[in-house]
């Protein structure tokens, strides 16, 4: 395989692509539809540059958890197509440059950027993973509003809350899909040591909040159409998802939550607005 394919999927391309299309979807609402190109670009590249980074740490931390569970072991370390050492100064460096762009556009940034990087670094899979690893979610968005805005207004704190809520959704319904080979591996944390019952109707409560949010960043936000017919869309399938998931109790229903979970309702949360905001803009 090619040694730029292998540096490239160590930074888990798919996981970097949608958290920067979010943080940039950002940019783009902070800008209310146009911001400053200078600044947009560097933003996307600090995002890009910092989510990859992190993602890579991730794969470096979990390379022994990952070489034993069937879903992760093709990882390009499990797999032994780059060794850790080479794969800590690939990602280390990208997150140390990540950090340092970040520092530059916001001091906010950079402490959401620093605050992510070192919850990841000290709760690994430990009942607090989840919670905590929303501040690294929630860094894209961060980096993004505060390189264009200065301001923190409702629809920032909104948009963080969201992804507050969908976090721990779309990593627990991954969980018990997988619950089994995440057992095999010695991970026992929620909810994993729970089952798909318990976690299926907290699921289900956090994707009615979550609902009531995104209704909520829709009058806080000021969006038109396309972002109700958009968020409805999203949250109804979340919803839908969740509920059957707490219905059938089984791991094809939690998979397909998760997948629900993934891209579609964030692009659709995301990509809306920005959409509303650029129809608003030529009218």
């Amino acid at each position: 395989m090619n040694a730029a394919v292998i540096y490239i999927r160590l930074l888990k391309p798919r996981e970097t692509l949608l958290l920067a299309i979010i943080g940039l979807c950002t940019a783009i609402i902070a800008g209310e539809g146009s911001p400053p190109m200078d600044r947009f670009l560097l933003a996307a590249v600090t995002i890009i540059i910092g989510s990859g980074g992190t993602n890579g740490l991730t794969n470096y931390l979990d390379r022994n958890v990952d070489a034993m569970m069937k879903r992760t072991r093709h990882r390009v370390i499990p797999s032994g197509l780059i060794t850790p050492e080479k794969a800590l100064i690939w990602a280390g460096s990208l997150v140390i440059i990540g950090l340092a762009l970040a520092l530059y556009l916001h001091p906010y940034a950079f402490i959401a950027g620093i605050s992510g990087v070192t919850a990841g670094l000290m709760f690994r899979k430990t009942w607090a993973t989840h919670f905590l690893g929303i501040l690294s979610s929630c860094g894209p968005l961060i980096v993004g509003w505060f390189a264009i805005n200065p301001d923190v207004s409702p629809t920032i704190l909104l948009l963080c809350l969201i992804i507050l809520l969908w976090l721990p959704i779309h990593v627990w319904n991954l969980m018990i899909a997988a619950r089994d080979d995440y057992l095999s591996a010695g991970v026992d944390i929620f909810p994993l040591n729970q089952g798909v019952d318990l976690t299926a109707k907290v699921s289900l409560i956090l994707s009615i909040i979550l609902f009531a949010t995104c209704m909520l960043l829709y009058v806080a936000g000021e969006f038109g159409t396309v972002y109700l017919i958009c968020s409805l869309i999203g949250c109804s399938m979340m919803v839908w998802a969740t509920f059957n998931m707490m219905q059938s109790k089984d791991k094809d229903a939690a998979y397909r939550a998760f997948r629900v979970s993934a891209f579609p309702f964030l692009l659709l949360i995301f990509v809306a607005p920005c959409i509303d905001l650029w129809i608003t803009g030529i009218s």
